[in-house]
């Protein structure tokens, strides 16, 4: 078998793999929609790789490294624009439980007053 079609059927068995784990992840409901989307697009970028080693050759020759490092480096910066926007929703969550745990204070603070009062 050549080279270039063992990397491409190696390239798209692993992103069957990790698109068939996320469609589980999905359906037991342990991934939401928005996430679900995203890893699945991952997964499939993982399934074409090893057809766009003809594709990325020029690009790799120009800057003297290999067409599996273009894809690599490719898929590096895929996880780093994943685990940003990652970042960005829990940092929003985060803000979210401050304001309500404030809020939940401040709740408790007026039913207490109102007790108080009532016992008066």
């Amino acid at each position: 078998m050549a080279k270039n079609t063992v990397q491409i059927l190696f390239c798209t068995c692993i992103g069957l793999l990790a698109t068939f784990a996320v469609f589980q992840l999905a359906r037991r409901g342990l991934l939401s929609f928005r996430y679900t989307v995203g890893w699945l697009g991952l997964g499939i970028l993982g399934m074409i790789a090893g057809v766009t080693v003809p594709i990325v050759t020029p690009l790799a020759k120009f800057l003297a490294i290999t067409p599996a490092a273009v894809i690599a480096i490719g898929a590096v910066l895929l996880f780093v624009i994943i685990c940003i926007q990652l970042s960005i929703s829990i940092s929003g969550l985060h803000e979210h439980q401050r304001r309500l745990t404030e809020e939940l204070a401040h709740l408790q603070q007026a039913v207490e007053q109102m007790d108080r009062d009532h016992l008066r």
